[in-house]
């Protein structure tokens, strides 16, 4: 009779227990570390020496490819800066897409008179932004050039004008 007690008492303890499933998963975590984006100026944008027009107003241009053309009775001389586009270099992680941003406009001063300079690039033509896929490369290098257009009136100040203006570069 003991032994069937204890069996029952076995029994009961048993249906009264809940059945405990037991049940896991495993996560892992992960990283990719890439170096820095840095962006070098390795030219200035110069529209070199030019002589303003006599009445109305004309225009320089230095392409992105470093060119100088007038127009409207500037004329251009030999002498003085030598007309270049700017030129920069990014560098980072090879393969990866980027961002560079050039401004559409900068302005160059002589004391109070300005020059509004409007940019052109190597990179897009006219579009002041663009995401470039894969644009550094295995190399994990960029470079571009920056030129501009300024337009010049027969009351401008005579003298030297400057200005700056940032370009960047960011990771998408």
């Amino acid at each position: 009779m003991k032994t069937l007690i204890a069996v029952a008492a076995l029994v009961l303890t048993a249906v009264a227990a809940p059945a405990m499933a037991q049940s896991s998963a495993t996560g892992s975590g992960s990283i990719t570390v890439i170096r820095p984006l840095t962006i070098t100026k390795t030219a200035d944008l110069k529209f070199g020496t030019v002589v303003r027009p006599g009445t109305g107003s004309g225009t320089v241009v230095v392409s992105a490819a470093g060119a100088r053309s007038v127009t409207g009775g500037v004329v251009g001389l030999a002498s003085g800066d030598t007309p270049a586009a700017a030129a920069f270099s990014v560098a980072g992680e090879g393969g990866q897409s980027v961002s560079v941003t050039i401004p559409a406009t900068f302005t160059m001063a002589n004391g109070s008179d300005n020059l509004t300079v409007t940019t052109s690039n190597s990179l897009t033509g006219s579009v002041a932004s663009q995401t470039l896929s894969n644009a550094l490369g295995s190399a994990g290098s960029l470079a571009f050039s920056v030129g501009g257009s300024v337009t010049i009136i027969s009351t401008a100040a005579t003298g030297a004008y400057t200005g700056t203006f940032t370009v960047s570069a960011a990771y998408n």
